[in-house]
């Protein structure tokens, strides 16, 4: 697999042993979707396995990007990818849980303008949890997007907090909503 675009395009990405990567043609998609938020942008890759979003995204005019991987082996390729596309002065990873790592970028102060959230297919508890804690813990700001992939047939909900979905796509089996953080007044709910 590799970078598509941008500075780091043509960089070879390892795979990490049992995950499942998101295609060239989602990625591609993705991408076409959220150009607009990407240049100076600060962005989290949740569940981040070889880190293709969030190396993509810092290709294409991100800032930087804040990596959660929870598994060891997985984060070792992670990190090798990083290094290949000498990327590591633009990349924050935690190699924890995405439960933590939201809390830690929220104590490094981090606030992001995109977050990718491919968890695996079958934990669908982490959408919501996931993007209440990224609420609760002040990572977005008005206007940040959140980037859902999921299999098409597991609807998520339209509404998460003041996450409101606003794009949601389908690309054979795999489903992908992008969620703007909008808050409302209590006169507006």
């Amino acid at each position: 697999m590799k970078i598509t675009s941008g500075k780091y395009k043509y960089r070879k990405i390892e795979l990490p042993k049992g995950i499942r990567p998101t295609t060239e043609k989602v990625r591609e998609a993705v991408f076409s979707m959220v150009m607009p938020w990407l240049d100076g942008a600060v962005v989290m890759d949740m569940f981040a396995g070889s880190g293709a979003y969030g190396l993509e995204a810092l290709s294409r005019g991100a800032s930087h990007c804040y990596f959660s991987e929870a598994s060891r082996s997985n984060a070792k390729v992670l990190m090798a990818n990083i290094a290949n596309c000498e990327a590591g002065s633009e990349s924050t990873v935690y190699n924890s849980d995405y439960q933590t790592a939201i809390t830690k970028a929220a104590e490094d102060g981090a606030v992001l303008e995109v977050v990718f959230m491919d968890p695996p297919y079958d934990e669908l508890s982490y959408y919501g949890k996931g993007m209440e804690m990224l609420q609760s813990n002040g990572l977005l700001d008005e206007g940040s997007v959140v980037i859902a992939e999921h299999l098409y047939d597991n609807k998520l909900s339209d509404k998460y907090g003041d996450l409101h979905r606003i794009k949601e796509k389908r690309y054979g089996s795999i489903g992908v909503d992008v969620f703007i953080y909008e808050k409302r007044s209590e006169e507006d709910a």
